[in-house]
């Protein structure tokens, strides 16, 4: 581990060994954040930071840079400037754009090493053999940075070349390492820069927008070793955030390892592979398709899954129950039997009740009127209907569905028309039938369904209602 000192700058003095960054505002106390990244807290100065004295550092600033030879200049704008003047990041912000003069400082108080990190073996040789597209994430101030730095470190002991795209340029790295920035070059350029030198990796810190994931893709189809940082509160999200940025299915190509860091420690190391199967919550082979598995370098075990679910993309963590096949309610029975009825509502013209049984087949439950309309002749109908949600359907009509023995009670006037149900039905979801209509009402806390509407009272007063038995389905 390695304490990264000053560069004999006006800024030194700001600085000691726990202070991560200094946020400034003119008449305010500074704020200074102390300790490490994923274990800061917040330093309140005792007096405020006056206008003059804030415009005094900014010229002190600006004169350290026109006779330094390690600053860059990375967005120079009217109301905004970004300055690296190693190892400090310097952001200038100037009213009207803020509602006052203001400067954020930070630096990197410690520099580690990959040994600082007390990998085991395998993850070594993992680094070191297997893993060449990695996705470092975790949210601001976690470490990312610190840790693709050592990343670099390993890779350098192996004689690797290997650049960085960074903006600002904050990556403290030795000087065989060429660091490109956006500020003075498109997305394009710093693209055709890179396929052409073909480094044996490069380092990007970090990934905000569509531009940096098609840079990302088309780096990774040209098998250049890829070390980018991404802002993910968890490891799952970070590989979300490539869904609907480039093609789903080419994230498993695109993308191998994610490494998940909080407190400048590694807790999660992910690895992606596309197979084609059935998803762990279903059970019928005609289910099949293309899935992503995310697993567990550590456990070996798969903890979600990645799979489109119509025109839907599925992120589904996996649990026991669905890794042994247990045919249990889950969340994703409810899920997908939302996801049908929502399909279905607008393929079928009629009211109906479903039962989703993932062996093989739909129970399809109809008013009669419309069983042989929505067959078919020959067929052709159902067929379709079967084709467009990946299952197969039994058609049945009203008639077929079992009715529950529930004692009710009812109350009524001109205005409103209650049922009384049990008092475990409280705040429940309950399935009448009344004559050829499906209704679902749903209680109160005292287990009562209330009814306001003149139509529907009318109908339940002249139809009377059934309550259908969704167990025995």
């Amino acid at each position: 581990m390695e304490k990264v000192s000053g560069c004999w700058s006006i800024l030194d003095s700001f600085f000691d060994e726990e202070t991560m960054s200094l946020h400034i505002k003119e008449n305010i106390p500074i704020l200074r954040k102390k300790w490490w990244p994923g274990n800061w807290k917040p330093v309140l100065d005792s007096k405020p930071f006056s206008t003059q004295e804030v415009k005094d550092l900014i010229d002190k600033i600006f004169k350290e840079v026109e006779h330094s030879s390690i600053w860059f200049l990375e967005i120079d704008r009217s109301l905004s400037k970004i300055v690296q003047l190693w190892p400090y990041r310097i952001v200038i912000v100037y009213p009207p754009l803020s509602d006052g003069l203001e400067i954020t400082i930070a630096k990197p108080i410690k520099r580690l090493t990959i040994e600082d990190y007390n990998l085991d073996q395998e993850v070594l040789d993992l680094f070191k053999n297997s893993a060449k597209w990695i996705l470092i994430s975790w949210s601001p101030w976690s470490g990312k940075t610190t840790f693709a730095q050592a990343m670099v470190d390993l890779y350098q002991k192996e004689n690797y070349i290997i650049k960085t795209v960074e903006s600002p340029r904050d990556l403290l790295v030795s000087d065989s390492v060429v660091q490109y920035s956006f500020t003075y070059g498109t997305h394009d350029e710093v693209r055709d820069i890179l396929l052409l030198s073909r480094p044996d990796y490069t380092v990007y810190d970090e990934i905000r927008n569509k531009p940096d994931f098609e840079l990302y893709k088309d780096l990774r189809l040209t098998w250049i070793g890829l070390i980018w940082v991404i802002h993910a509160t968890r490891p799952v999200d970070s590989i979300q955030r490539f869904l609907g940025t480039i093609e789903m299915w080419i994230i498993p190509q695109v993308l191998d390892t994610v490494i998940f860091i909080e407190k400048w420690q590694i807790q999660k190391i992910y690895q992606l592979q596309l197979v084609v199967k059935v998803p762990a919550w279903m059970s019928s082979e005609d289910l099949s398709r293309p899935v992503i598995l995310i697993s567990s370098f550590s456990t070996k075990q798969v903890e979600y899954e990645i799979y489109t679910f119509w025109e839907q993309i599925v992120v589904m963590p996996i649990t026991e129950e669905m890794q042994s096949g247990s045919d249990s309610k889950s969340s994703m029975d409810e899920y997908a039997k939302h996801a049908i009825q929502l399909k279905l509502q607008k393929l079928i013209p009629c009211d109906f009740f479903l039962k989703i049984k993932w062996s093989k087949t739909l129970e399809l439950y109809i008013p009669s009127l419309y069983k042989w309309r929505i067959i078919g002749k020959s067929w052709n109908v159902i067929s379709q209907l079967e084709k467009s949600i990946w299952l197969s359907i039994h058609v049945n009509t009203f008639e077929d569905l079992p009715l529950a023995n529930i004692p009710t009670q009812i109350r009524e006037n001109k205005n409103y028309f209650e049922i009384l149900f049990p008092k475990e039905f409280i705040n429940k979801t309950i399935p009448l039938l009344v004559d050829d209509t499906l209704m679902r009402v749903t209680t109160d806390d005292n287990a009562v369904a209330i009814f306001k509407n003149k139509a529907t009272i009318k109908v339940l007063q002249k139809k009377w209602f059934t309550i259908v038995d969704e167990n025995k389905i």
